[in-house]
């Protein structure tokens, strides 16, 4: 794919533009939890709000299951997006995706299909399940909707317009804030409906600006001219995304399998509340890493030089480990995060921090993942993320069975080191399988 590495004068100026990209990609990751928080907040205020606040929860996981390759859209658009001849192309592709997804969301909403889901799998009731119900069906386009959304954003990152994403994280924001509380406060939708319709307009309103204020960068973006006849056909396209749907399928399998583990380890409940209180805090705290890996297959698009893009990885993963080793190892402030922030109290508290400091080795690990396999995209060799995958999950079940049914570990340290240990190896496993492809970066 024709790739000249940049000079040393842009090379030197790489931090700058990486970090723009970095923190509306960031941003992004994080956006949709937060807004989950904030609807959940809204919902507490209803007529029955656990019946509400778990319908929206049920219903929003179904839709964000049915939109699995949205995960992986904004990565197929920065690797195949280099001119407009492959944009054309990049786009039929997306609209299969677009239309598969959409028909699923509405055979879904089938009754029958419905009372399946809601009685078989998740064994909901009453008006638990009616708030399911009724959220799902305004969420039909949320499947689309993200795909579209995760397009534009993997766009506005390849043409080096970082601040568009910013705007439409920020439109899709406020209006999910807004229609909420709008529907609200006026009483004309109930329950759980309030969040399925705001999170819905939400995302259509952050699609529709990323889709408008593209255009025109679109369009004076010239890119680059296809010298080595690089394959931009719907079948190369196809042949790179399949493993990384597949892949993205095989970490849904995490948290059952941990729940289980936990849940077969001396004091169950606490330990389960403290790994995903702990895990959640983490998240927040280590928010950076998680745009880590767009932020390189951008950077590698425009050019830069691979290794010093690794070390700009390596110094996210850097300064977050100070951060997060601060709160992790420095007893009062863990005490203010874990106990006053988020108000955790007695075992749950002590649960809680120890599970955050066995979380504290991590952000180094993980931006290394995300940049090798980032480095496997975008020489488009997908096939070694299924493997890297598979092996974790098979880390997590060896790790779940030996503490469980060999060891007195109480279900924190199941839970919680088994993150630790599974994503500290699935980086080492990225490694394995992609450090070679990090020096052909330069050749792509």
């Amino acid at each position: 794919m024709r790739r000249v590495t940049k000079s040393s004068d842009d090379a030197r100026s790489m931090t700058p533009h990486a970090i723009s990209l970095l923190l509306p990609t960031a941003a992004n990751m994080t956006v949709v939890p937060i807004l989950s928080l904030l609807l959940s907040g809204i919902l507490t205020r209803t007529d029955n709000p656990d019946a509400a606040i778990g319908g929206f929860s049920v219903a929003l996981g179904i839709s964000m299951f049915v939109g699995l390759p949205q995960l992986r859209t904004q990565q197929l658009t920065l690797v195949f997006f280099d001119n407009h001849a492959s944009l054309r192309q990049l786009r039929k592709f997306i609209s299969f995706w677009v239309a598969i997804v959409t028909i699923i969301a509405l055979i879904v909403v089938i009754p029958s299909i419905t009372e399946f889901l809601m009685t078989s799998v998740f064994s909901v009731t009453g008006e638990l399940k009616q708030n399911a119900q009724d959220a799902l069906r305004w969420m039909i386009p949320l499947p689309a909707l993200l795909i579209i959304k995760m397009h534009y954003y993997g766009a506005v990152l390849r043409i080096s317009k970082p601040r568009l994403a910013w705007y439409g994280t920020g439109t899709g924001a406020i209006t999910v804030v807004a229609v909420a509380l709008a529907l609200f406060s006026t009483d004309l939708i109930h329950g759980a409906s309030i969040a399925a319709i705001a999170m819905s307009a939400g995302t259509m309103a952050e699609a529709a600006s990323l889709a408008v204020l593209s255009i025109k960068p679109i369009r004076k973006f010239k890119g680059l001219p296809n010298e080595k006849n690089e394959d931009f056909s719907i079948k190369a396209m196809a042949l790179f995304f399949w493993p990384l749907l597949f892949a993205a399928f095989l970490p849904a399998a995490t948290q059952p399998i941990l729940n289980a583990g936990i849940a077969r380890s001396p004091e169950p409940e606490v330990s389960i509340a403290a790994v995903a209180l702990s895990f959640y805090v983490f998240q927040l705290i280590a928010v950076a890493t998680n745009g880590t890996q767009n932020t390189a297959l951008a950077l590698f698009a425009s050019g830069y030089n691979p290794f010093r893009v690794r070390r700009f990885a390596l110094s996210v993963g850097i300064i977050t480990f100070a951060v997060v080793a601060i709160i992790a190892y420095i007893p009062p402030v863990t005490e203010f995060v874990i106990g006053d922030i988020m108000g955790a109290e007695g075992r749950l508290k002590e649960l809680s921090s120890t599970g955050f400091r066995l979380l504290s080795i991590l952000p180094i690990a993980l931006v290394m993942e995300q940049l090798y396999t980032a480095a496997l995209m975008r020489t488009r060799n997908t096939r070694p993320i299924i493997y890297i995958n598979s092996m974790r999950l098979l880390t997590l079940a060896i790790w779940i069975i030996s503490t469980v049914n060999f060891t007195g570990l109480n279900g924190l340290w199941v839970g919680a080191g088994a993150w630790s240990l599974t994503l500290f190896l699935e980086a080492v496993y990225a490694y394995i399988f992609g450090r070679k492809n990090l020096a052909r970066v330069a050749l792509v």
